[in-house]
């Protein structure tokens, strides 16, 4: 796991929050929107953020409707990585 990524996901409470989500279930930007509580827009930027560090991964990509994403390993390292230090990473 890249430090430099544990630092990109620490800087946003959204992006901790997706990757949260993402750690219990696949999702797509609609109802990762509901769950952060952020405007689609918001999610969607982020998600493409998370995408080109390697972190999610859109598990449909030929679909354009609805989008699915899902933590890739390198997603999963991290957010056990947020863990072992004992931050907040699932939402109440």
């Amino acid at each position: 796991m890249s430090h430099q990524n544990f630092e990109f996901v620490l800087a946003s409470d959204t992006r901790l929050k997706i990757l949260s989500w993402l750690s219990q279930d696949v999702s797509t930007p609609t109802d990762l929107a509901k769950k952060v509580e952020k405007h689609l827009s918001h999610v969607s930027r982020a998600l493409r953020e998370l995408q080109e560090r390697e972190l999610v991964h859109c598990v449909n990509p030929a679909n354009t409707k609805p989008r699915v994403y899902s933590l890739t390993p390198q997603g999963i390292s991290l957010v056990r990585e947020v863990q072992r230090y004992n931050l907040r990473v699932h939402p109440l």
